[in-house]
Order: C-alpha cells, then sequence, then structure tokens
C-alpha cells in the first residue's frame, strides 16, 4: 500500500506543468543564471538535475513499484545511450580521462581532475535521455544566461568604480575574469541571435537587447579583457561573412568591413609599437635642469626603456621621490608593491604615464586614489581610467620586447603562455602517444619547467593554458585524436553547424581554447558540457530551423 501511495504521488507530480520534464528546464533556468554568479549554484543545479532526470519519461501508469518503474527507466535511459553513437563519441573524452587514471601516480589530482570534467559526462547523458526543448524554452534558457550575465556585469562595473583595484580584471568577483569574457562574449551573439530573429516578437524588446549587447562590449573594454575582445570581434568578422555568402549583394561591403577592421588593427598596433621602440629626443632648457627645489634632473634612457613616445627614465629626481613618497605612503619607496614589483618602478611609470617629472612635485600632484593604484603595482594612469585598449597592447608589446630582448617571460601573460605551449610542446615530444596520465600533468610540468631552466618565475609556472595541448599532454595523441573526434563529429553528423547559436558558441569555446584550459576548471567545463549537451541533444527540430546561419532564400 506504502508503495502503491508513493506511485500515485509521483503521478500527480507528473501533471501538465508540473512534469520532471519542466522541472528539469528550470532547473537549467537555475543553472545558466548561476554559471556566471555562483559556483555553488552550478553544484546545486546539476545535483537538482540529476535529480529530475532520474525521474523524467518514467510510466507509473503500471501497476508497479516506484522503485521498479524507476529501474525500467534507468535502463531505458542507459539503452538510450547506447544506442546513440553521436553521443558516445561525445562523452567519451570523460572515459578517455578515466583511462588516464590507470597510468598515472598521483590519483588525488587525478580524481579531482575527473570531478571537475564531470559535467562533460552527466549534461550529454542527462539532455539526450530526456525530453527536448522547442524554441521557446530554448530563447527562455539562453535570456536568462544573458540577463544573469548582464548582472554580473553591473555588479562587477559597481566595484570597479567603488573599490581600490590593482587591476580592472579584479572587478569580477564572482568567477575569472576569463571565464566571465567568454559569457560575456557569448551573450552578446545572444541578444543579437534575438534580434536578429525576432525571437520575442516586439520591436521594444529588440531595442532593449541592443542596448544591453551594447553595453556588455563596454564592459569588455573596462574588463580589458584580451581573450573576450578578440572573440567578440572575430565571431563579428565571421558573422559578416556568413551573412554576405549567404546574401551576393553583401558580399563587396563585407569584405570592405572586414579589411576595414584589419587594417584599423594594424595601423593602431603598429602606432602603439612605435611609442615604445622610438622616443623623441630629450631637450633641455635651462628652466628644466633642475627641480623646484634645486636638485639637477638625471635622465636614464638605457634602463627604464621607451612608453608613449618618451623615455620613463628623463626628468628623474630619486632622492625627492623617495621622501615625497613615504611620507604619503605606508609602503616604502624601496619595497614591493602589492604584485610583487619593486615600488620604486611603478611609481617612475605611473608617473610618466600621467606626463609628470619623476620629483617631488610629480608624486605630490597624486591623488590619494592613484597613490593606492601606485601600491596595487598600477603602472600607467591608462590602466583604470580609459575605455580604450591601448593599455593592454603597450603590456603585450612590451612583453613581447622583454621576452625577445631579455628571454624574460614575466612581463606578459601572453609571453608566459608562450613558455606554457613550449614546455607543452617539450612534454608532448617526451610522452607523445598516450602522454602522462590524467593525474601526473601537474607533476610533470613542475619537472619540466626545471628541466627546461625556464625563466618563468615560480608563481607563474602554470599548465598549458591551451585545451589541445592540455589534452594531449595528459592523454597523448591519442586522447587529442578522440577530442577532435568529439568537437567536430556531433555537430557535423547532427547538421548544427547552421544553428546561429551553436555556431557561435562554438565558435566562443574553439577560440577559448587555444589561449585557456576552458575545461580544467569547474565554471569552463560546466559551461562546455551544457551548452554543448543542450544544442546537440536537447532541443527540437524546429529550434534549429528558427535560429538558421543560412537561411532559404527560396
Amino acid at each position: 500500500m506504502e508503495g502503491s501511495g508513493s506511485a500515485e504521488a509521483i503521478k500527480n507530480f507528473r501533471k501538465p506543468g508540473r512534469d520532471a520534464s519542466s522541472w528539469m528546464f528550470y532547473v537549467m533556468i537555475l543553472l545558466v543564471i548561476s554559471l556566471p554568479l555562483s559556483e555553488f549554484g552550478m553544484s546545486v543545479a546539476q545535483f537538482l538535475l540529476l535529480g529530475f532526470w532520474i525521474f523524467e519519461g518514467a510510466d507509473y501508469t503500471k501497476s508497479e513499484s516506484v522503485s521498479r518503474v524507476i529501474f525500467h527507466n534507468l535502463k531505458r535511459k542507459f539503452l538510450m545511450v547506447v544506442i546513440n553513437p553521436v553521443l558516445l563519441i561525445f562523452i567519451a573524452v570523460y572515459f578517455f580521462h578515466a583511462l588516464g587514471l590507470l597510468y598515472s601516480t598521483d590519483l588525488e589530482y587525478g580524481l579531482k581532475d575527473l570531478r571537475v570534467k564531470l559535467p562533460l559526462l552527466t549534461f550529454p547523458v542527462m539532455i539526450a535521455t530526456s525530453s527536448p526543448l522547442n524554441s521557446k524554452r530554448m530563447n527562455v534558457v539562453l535570456l536568462f544566461f544573458a540577463l544573469s550575465v548582464f548582472t554580473g556585469s553591473l555588479i562587477s562595473t559597481v566595484v570597479y568604480l567603488t573599490g581600490n583595484l590593482g587591476d580592472p580584471r579584479e572587478m569580477s568577483i564572482f568567477i575569472s575574469h576569463i571565464r566571465f569574457s567568454l559569457f560575456v562574449a557569448f551573450s552578446i551573439y545572444i541578444l543579437i541571435g534575438f534580434v536578429r530573429f525576432n525571437s520575442f516578437m516586439s520591436r521594444t524588446y529588440n531595442i532593449i537587447f541592443l542596448g544591453m549587447a551594447l553595453w556588455l562590449f563596454i564592459f569588455l573594454l573596462i574588463l580589458k579583457s584580451s581573450t573576450g575582445l578578440i572573440i567578440t570581434v572575430i565571431l563579428f568578422m565571421t558573422i559578416v561573412s556568413l551573412s554576405a555568402l549567404n546574401n551576393k549583394s553583401l558580399m563587396i561591403p563585407g569584405t570592405l568591413i572586414i579589411l576595414l577592421i584589419l587594417a584599423g588593427f594594424w595601423l593602431y598596433v603598429r602606432d602603439i609599437y612605435k611609442d615604445l621602440v622610438i622616443a623623441e629626443p630629450i631637450t633641455l632648457s635651462n628652466h628644466m635642469e633642475r627641480t623646484s627645489r634645486g636638485n639637477l634632473y638625471q635622465h636614464d634612457t638605457i634602463n627604464y626603456g621607451i612608453e608613449n613616445g618618451r623615455y620613463v627614465g628623463s626628468y628623474l629626481a630619486i632622492e625627492e621621490m623617495r621622501e615625497s613618497w613615504n611620507k604619503r605612503s605606508a609602503i616604502d619607496y624601496d619595497g614591493l608593491d602589492r604584485k610583487g614589483q619593486h615600488l620604486s618602478y611603478t611609481l617612475i611609470r605611473y608617473l610618466h604615464s600621467k606626463g609628470l617629472n619623476k620629483d617631488a612635485d610629480g608624486v605630490n600632484k597624486l591623488s590619494d586614489k592613484e597613490i593606492t593604484q601606485i601600491e596595487n603595482g598600477v603602472t600607467s594612469s591608462s590602466y583604470l581610467n580609459e575605455l580604450s585598449p591601448r593599455s593592454y597592447f603597450e603590456q603585450l608589446l612590451m612583453g613581447f620586447l622583454a621576452y625577445t630582448k631579455d628571454n624574460n617571460p614575466n612581463a606578459s601573460s601572453f609571453m608566459q603562455r608562450i613558455e606554457y605551449w613550449k614546455t607543452s610542446i617539450y612534454l608532448i615530444k617526451q610522452e607523445p602517444i598516450a602522454g602522462y596520465g590524467t593525474g601526473d600533468v601537474k607533476n610533470a610540468f613542475e619537472r619540466a619547467y626545471i628541466d627546461t631552466h625556464s625563466n618563468l618565475l615560480p608563481e607563474f609556472r602554470h599548465r598549458s593554458h591551451n585545451q589541445f595541448f592540455a589534452i594531449t599532454v595528459a592523454l597523448g595523441l591519442i586522447g587529442l585524436a578522440v577530442f577532435m573526434l568529439a568537437l567536430f563529429y556531433p555537430p557535423l553528423r547532427l547538421w548544427k553547424f547552421n544553428n546561429y547559436y551553436y555556431l557561435v558558441f562554438f565558435l566562443v569555446a574553439i577560440l577559448s581554447f587555444l589561449t585557456e584550459d576552458t575545461l580544467e576548471t569547474q565554471p569552463g567545463a560546466t559551461f562546455f558540457g551544457f551548452f554543448s549537451a543542450l544544442f546537440l541533444f536537447g532541443i527540437t527540430r524546429e529550434a534549429d530551423i528558427n535560429a538558421p546561419v543560412f537561411a532559404n532564400n527560396d
């Protein structure tokens, strides 16, 4: 009788509007809201989704106990997995990581890696064996994701405006700024897609969506996220190119737009590069030989380099700077800033960026907020106060010059990535077939940095920062082949590249794989696992048809 009562309760639970399929849809909304805002929410949503998935699709009309109904339902879902070769290929990546434990010595690290990558298994299985979402529900899930990212951008901006940050990227307080920038780039094109396909059938909504997309792009400039900005621009050029292919009348305008973007980018970077390698000559006049306190200026054209087309070491009065700085800051002039850099160097570069002489007067002209910024390691006033990405390219090119001149990769995150990639290639050459195993990747990198006498500082010695290299180091060329097959075969087999939202998501993911270990973090693995599963296995054919990359013009 008790079993019968439980079955009746669950049967009532599955009434229209309250069935497990609908609850799975609501949990998906919770998941996408949590993705940019809460790792705890992500975990809770995954457990809830698993719980509802167990009941979803079960037949409670038979006179069987609840346990047997659930058993038969899970058996049916298991068979759905087994007979779905596309799904099996997609989830094979996770199983190869599990096999990688067999020849790993650090099982603790390997098990942690499997836990992080669990969304690559659970989401595809749960979504592929459940009722798919129609176009309307898919749009709602995407809308809540974009709204959550938009909310996160507003919160981050408040943090930026009210906090004393050493780096604009510190404003991303919920998850890594790199992961958040991926979410922002994807959200921009989700919102553009809503307008393009008139998904919500309202001019007012379309105006709001375009305004949100514009703000998110501005936010990327504030965040100074190179990854997010580059992905956004590449997606724009891709969409323009595809639109031109689909409509011959757009071919010439589309080509011109892309050429103008590339030419403008080249001229912009070339101008910045010239300002870093070519300096105006220092012209001295009688009234500029000494400071206002009567001390002679020094002019060091060797040790401090060139920025903004001028020698950073011009007009130096070090004793004056030291005395004035130590009166205004608790961090000693001869000490280190909060980034571990020599504070004196940070101060000199900051004064130079403001066009101030490096003397007592220059230090005294700094505001209290600027003093805090310098203490936090900010070397240029433009790094926090400009929407222009110029400061990022300055840092990138300065890092490049330091790397090519002194073999010092520590000055730029991009140059550090080159060291990560070189080290990855070194490791792959040592174990090309099966790699080092899922659990031994971290130890392999630590040994490789020592073996190759890398100039990377210990705090910068990380893993691949390239998902393809990360897979190959762990699982060898065999694992890379499986990974590539899992990436490209399912969408090609299911004709998903003509779905606008999937194509945008796929490009965001692939481009992030080139410079990041996207799948090595919980938010990254959850983002990729969920949206891959949703677009590949979790939406109806009608949802694909309503969001085409190439529209049928017949």
